[in-house]
């Protein structure tokens, strides 16, 4: 093959990966079949059809995020990690890191982040490096690691602000929004959000998350009756209720009503979260979906103690204490006050995991 057709082959990836990395979903699909023609009209050296095969991956993960169409569990074979080249390295870690962590094993992510981070020099682009600061940091957040989750997000934002990436930097501040609020300083994490919240109007997808982040930290105050307010207004935006992230908002719309004992609309709304909980494989959510039934509509501690403990095992402690906190303050309100404890010993000692990063995590 010529050097320019490379080079061809080459620039068209660029511009295809820099179109995911963008989120510009339609020009991303345009450019993927171009390139795959491209790559198939032409006697491609390895290097390229590495570099293809690669961004491919990422580019169904995109659509896995995007669409009802991809739900199971990507994979690529581990023969395909590539031993010559850093920047294919360099993908190669970071794209299975991504999987990982769309997949909820964020331990396994971790280790494949931090294989990446030491090949980041070989990669040129600062987009690319806001992509893979804030990536690392979504899963240091899910692991409770909060100081070096806004270190990460704080790098992310900064470079998406300087290249004109107004939607990608409005989700980071997002994140550390949610950050000072999970820390209990909900005044500081409000007015973060509130502040995404009005520079994401023009963004559907992220309007309705930071509508979401405002119902979580209301939630977490306890003002339950404003919380349902956001959950509602962010579920009325199509792009957000028809998606995963809106199966999240559903169950946590359910989980407010049922604690303000709006059990009717509670059990409709988490009827339709543990349908979209099964659909999109979420682990997280259809436990969170079981322990709301057990609890609330079934009254049933061994159905609570099996949602908390499958979140447990799969190191998600924080949210291990959030189900173990409602759980306790739902046993003291019905006057139950050795389950209270228990379920409080339980928060208790997941508080002190928060800050274990183990390796076992497969």
């Amino acid at each position: 093959m010529s050097l320019v057709t490379t080079e061809k082959a080459g620039a068209k990836i660029v511009e295809w990966y820099s179109c995911i990395i963008s989120r510009s979903v339609d020009q991303a699909i345009l450019l993927r079949e171009k390139t795959k023609q491209l790559i198939e009209t032409t006697d491609c050296d390895d290097k390229i059809v590495a570099f293809f095969q690669l961004v491919d991956f990422r580019h169904q993960m995109m659509m896995k995020q995007n669409s009802k169409n991809e739900i199971t569990d990507l994979s690529i074979e581990k023969s395909f990690e590539p031993s010559i080249d850093d920047m294919l390295k360099y993908l190669y870690y970071f794209i299975s890191g991504q999987n990982e962590y769309i997949n909820e094993r964020y331990k396994s992510a971790i280790k494949l982040f931090r294989k990446a981070e030491r090949l980041l020099e070989y990669i040129q682009d600062d987009a690319e490096e806001a992509e893979f600061y804030q990536y690392t940091g979504l899963v240091y957040y899910r692991l409770n690691q909060y100081l070096v989750a806004s270190s990460y997000m704080e790098q992310a934002e900064t470079i998406f602000n300087r290249l004109g990436y107004v939607e990608r930097a409005i989700n980071t501040r997002l994140i550390l929004g949610l950050i000072y609020s999970e820390l209990g300083d909900y005044e500081k994490g409000d007015q973060i959000i509130r502040e995404a919240l009005i520079t994401s109007r023009p963004f559907p997808v992220t309007n309705a998350l930071a509508l979401r982040s405002l119902g979580l930290s209301k939630q977490r105050q306890r003002d339950f009756n404003e919380a349902e307010d956001y959950f509602k207004q962010a579920l009325e935006i199509t792009e957000h209720k028809d998606s995963q992230a809106g199966t999240k908002t559903r169950y946590n719309l359910a989980n407010v009503l049922f604690r303000q004992e709006k059990h009717e609309s509670a059990m409709k709304n988490l009827k339709m979260a543990e349908v979209g909980a099964k659909y999109y494989q979420n682990f997280e959510y259809t436990n969170r979906c079981l322990f709301s039934r057990g609890l609330y509509c079934h009254e049933d501690f061994l159905i609570v103690d099996k949602a908390i403990n499958n979140l447990q095992e799969n190191a998600m402690f924080f949210e291990t204490f959030e189900l173990a906190e409602e759980a306790a303050n739902f046993a003291e309100k019905a006057g139950n006050t050795e389950m209270a404890l228990k379920y409080m010993k339980c928060a208790s000692q997941a508080c002190l995991k928060f800050n274990y990063l183990g390796d076992d995590q497969k």
